[in-house]
């Protein structure tokens, strides 16, 4: 067998096989990555959105919205159009003064963490009736039904009609 010579190395057929098996799999990896990261981002939402829920309501339980003159629906949204309140840090304030005070500033770090969003506190006996959390509240309010605080905000498409995505059962307001 003397003459008989054997090419070393690969056939280009072999090499096509390769290529076609890194490219899915580099294609599979940033597919991946990409909905880890719209999935990490969603996280931090919701987990940004509870602590916050959360914090309003233990405020709410604790009394920290007696000061204010009638609790009602626009609770929340009366500080929306509320200038920079007196600074509690830098000057004696009184309990209402230091309710807007807290009420701003969670506002703040509220629309830093979700653009957007959206917060209702209402009486609602019935906000678990349904399979879908809705905006609007009894048009009776008794005294049977709870505090009910509703957070939401756009999904990452901006939505502007979007749905509470925590509700928050408060309880008693003292």
């Amino acid at each position: 067998m003397i003459g008989q010579h054997y090419a070393i190395g690969f056939a280009l057929v072999e090499v096509m096989v390769s290529l076609v098996v890194i490219t899915t799999s580099t294609l599979a990896m940033a597919f991946i990555t990409s909905h880890a990261q719209v999935v990490i981002r969603v996280a931090v939402k919701e987990h940004a959105a509870r602590r916050l829920s959360v914090e309003m309501a233990t405020w709410l339980r604790a009394g920290g919205a007696h000061s204010l003159s009638g609790i009602s629906m626009n609770l929340l949204q009366r500080i929306q159009n509320l200038d920079a309140p007196l600074d509690c840090y830098q000057s004696a304030c009184t309990a209402s003064d230091a309710a807007e005070f807290y009420l701003w500033h969670w506002q703040r770090r509220l629309l830093s963490d979700l653009p957007g969003a959206r917060v209702v506190l209402c009486r609602d006996g019935k906000a678990w009736d349904s399979p879908v959390f809705q905006w609007s509240c009894p048009s009776v309010e008794d005294e049977s039904s709870p505090w009910v605080l509703k957070l939401g905000w756009p999904d990452r498409r901006g939505a502007v009609n979007f749905y509470p995505s925590i509700v928050l059962n408060v309880g008693i307001i003292p």
